[in-house]
């Protein structure tokens, strides 16, 4: 292919007005407090028709996870929204699909498995909508994934994963586009984990490909830590962007969620350490003091991490909500208190 063919495929993106939205955790308020400053009504409908493009993990924490759910399902059901699969969501389907690994609720879901069991034909429709969301998404010029995308685990799903031709080939929407370069669909189907998705049947915490797209990339270490849910880790969370022998693409914009972070004031556009690395509460604090409650600044590096619920991890009363403009590569932030 020459120059001007990579040129045009790289420009489509150009076409459509995205707005990549980060962590939500339940925080209702933050939220349409994101979508004022990005521009949507209450109804989050936008005057140039732009397109929010969830990267997962709408649940759990914050006090709304049902309204948040909801209102993106319907998002995503009017084909004005896009979402992909997060961490939360694929652990409480692994509960509810009772796998062996997940009998015992993670702690950050309990609270959600709580209002299922209480309501459970109030949440079986958003039960079913997680159980479709897909992993990964691969643009012409961008990358999205909730956690990371590593090249090794791709390979290893890819196969399984593969999404099948649907009615949006036909269609030019924003949601079209999407939808026609989905990478990697949902591992669940109707019964639980996809059959033959390498390390899904695994009770012990072996290697599963899959979870780095959800929970990120890690690796073993010699001395074992305690999480703060009291569980015992014998890997550590590498920070791919950083540590180059384990970057896994670099041919394109990878932009992400999951990993705790704050808006980038000082350029740190995926945060410089991870929990339980020693001096994340400072530089969050010292971030934290310094931060507007709404706010933009340019993207100027290859990756963006737009979760940013650190935030609440200095100041608990606070919720943050992220957001990356495309094609205009602005990262917008807006905050409000957390229920």
């Amino acid at each position: 292919m020459g120059m001007t063919g990579i040129r045009k495929i790289m420009d489509a993106t150009k076409n459509y007005r995205l707005d990549i939205i980060g962590d939500v955790h339940g925080e209702l308020g933050a939220l349409n407090a994101l979508g004022k400053e990005l521009g949507y009504d209450a109804d989050w409908r936008h005057p140039e028709g732009r397109l929010p493009v969830f990267l997962g993990d709408l649940i759990d924490r914050g006090a709304d996870s049902f309204k948040v759910a909801s209102l993106v399902r319907r998002l995503v059901s009017e084909k004005r929204g896009f979402c992909l699969l997060g961490n939360h969501e694929a652990n409480l389907l692994a509960w509810h699909f009772r796998h062996p690994r997940y009998l015992e609720p993670k702690p950050s879901n309990r609270d959600t498995i709580a209002a299922i069991e209480a309501d459970r034909r109030r949440w079986l429709p958003l039960l079913e909508f997680f159980r479709d969301l897909p992993i990964a998404v691969a643009l012409p010029d961008l990358r999205l994934v909730h956690a990371c995308w590593h090249a090794e685990s791709f390979a290893r799903v890819r196969d399984l994963l593969a999404p099948t031709s649907t009615d949006a080939d036909a269609g030019d929407s924003a949601f079209d586009y999407m939808t026609r370069h989905v990478a990697l669909g949902s591992p669940f189907n109707e019964r639980g984990f996809i059959e033959g998705l390498p390390g899904a049947d695994a009770i012990s915490d072996v290697h599963v490909p899959h979870d780095d797209f959800l929970k990120g990339f890690e690796t073993p270490i010699d001395k074992p830590f305690h999480d703060n849910s009291g569980k015992t880790r014998h890997h550590r969370r590498v920070r791919w962007w950083q540590e180059q022998t384990h970057q896994v693409v670099n041919d394109r914009t990878v932009v992400f969620g999951h990993y705790w972070h704050l808006p980038p004031l000082k350029g740190h556009f995926a945060p410089p350490l991870l929990k339980g690395e020693p001096g994340l509460d400072a530089w969050a604090r010292e971030i934290y003091a310094a931060c507007p409650p709404t706010g933009r600044l340019p993207l100027d590096a290859e990756y963006a991490c737009i979760d940013f619920n650190g935030v609440s991890m200095v100041d608990s009363r606070v919720a943050c909500i992220g957001a990356l403009r495309l094609p205009e590569r602005e990262i917008v932030w807006a905050s409000a208190p957390s229920r």
